[in-house]
């Protein structure tokens, strides 16, 4: 399989992955089955202990326990239910190109969560899979597009 670039990233200041984040605007059970089997292959090639594929409005965290080599040892952690109501509104840039749209939508949502402190408005599933070491990342890092959207675009 080859290595694709992660939709969104989450790098710490010297440039070490924390998180990848796989996108997709719909959650069909083999879109889902496939980023999250992208998303392994990814995260066992860079390196990167810490993966999240949203699809429609699903949240999966994938994780690396590091004990075997080549993504053997990453494996489903949870899944949660995003309401769309959680994301920010849409960037106008992405009008009309609605998986670029969602993907900056996701990727506001998860900048937004590095500055505020506050998990109260979410359910519970979404609370108890995203937690405060997932938070941790994010506030460490800087959340940022895994490549050029308008490349996505131009295919």
């Amino acid at each position: 399989m080859k290595t694709s670039q992660p939709d969104i990233i989450v790098t710490s200041q010297d440039g070490e992955y924390l998180m990848l984040v796989e996108v997709k605007l719909k959650d069909i059970s083999i879109g889902a089955q496939n980023a999250i089997e992208q998303l392994k292959h990814t995260m066992a090639s860079i390196g990167c202990s810490v993966g999240l594929v949203v699809a429609g409005e699903r949240v999966i965290l994938l994780r690396d326990s590091l004990e075997k080599y080549n993504g053997e040892s990453i494996y489903v952690v949870g899944e949660a239910q995003l309401p769309d109501s959680l994301l920010p509104l849409a960037d106008e840039q992405w009008k009309g190109l609605p998986e670029i749209e969602f993907e900056a939508r996701v990727q506001r949502w998860l900048e937004k969560l590095k500055l505020t402190a506050s998990m109260e408005s979410f359910p519970s599933d979404l609370k108890n899979l995203l937690g405060e070491p997932i938070i941790s990342l994010l506030r460490m890092g800087e959340v940022r597009a895994g490549g050029p959207r308008w490349s996505k675009v131009a295919k």
